[in-house]
């Protein structure tokens, strides 16, 4: 075998080795850029305006047995009931929002699936606190660099 022949064999089976040990962690990586989405999502409950910023415009939710395709029409309704809330309660209320036990599934490098637990503490002003859980799936797809949320389902896990 020549040294040109012998270097051109090494370079054809030295590329994809190196990109198979590679993938690993951009997929790592993708998950942990999910996650931070997610956890974003989560920590701007109480915003519902910064939190439609992680959102895709053709977003559809599933939630309470209705699917909804209406991103900007959802949104305007999430408004007036946390509005509503807000003034039946006397005020902001206090939210805590936490994820639990997430899994994260990166597809191609530009779609997740998240599945994980969300349990929702809402302390209002002068009520009684909501402690409640949900199962949720998000599912995830970049475009331009960026993640956004492209679906969302919640069903209940039971409430306290």
């Amino acid at each position: 075998m020549t040294r040109k022949t012998l270097s051109r064999t090494l370079t054809t089976l030295l590329i994809p080795a190196l990109a198979l040990l590679a993938a690993p962690a951009a997929l790592a990586d993708d998950a942990d850029d999910v996650m931070e989405v997610v956890y974003r999502w989560a920590a701007t409950e109480h915003d519902l305006e910064e939190q439609a910023k992680l959102i895709r415009s053709d977003r559809i939710q599933v939630a309470g047995g209705v699917r909804q395709s209406d991103q900007a029409g959802n949104l305007a309704v999430q408004l007036a009931n946390h509005r509503a809330r807000v003034r039946m309660a006397g005020g902001e209320p206090q939210m805590m929002v936490r994820i639990e036990s997430p899994i994260v599934r990166v597809y191609g490098g530009d779609t997740a699936v998240v599945s994980f637990v969300r349990l929702f503490n809402v302390i209002p002003n002068n009520q009684a606190p909501v402690n409640s859980s949900a199962w949720f799936t998000l599912v995830l797809v970049k475009e331009r660099g960026e993640w956004g949320i492209a679906h969302s389902h919640v069903t209940g896990a039971g409430n306290n």
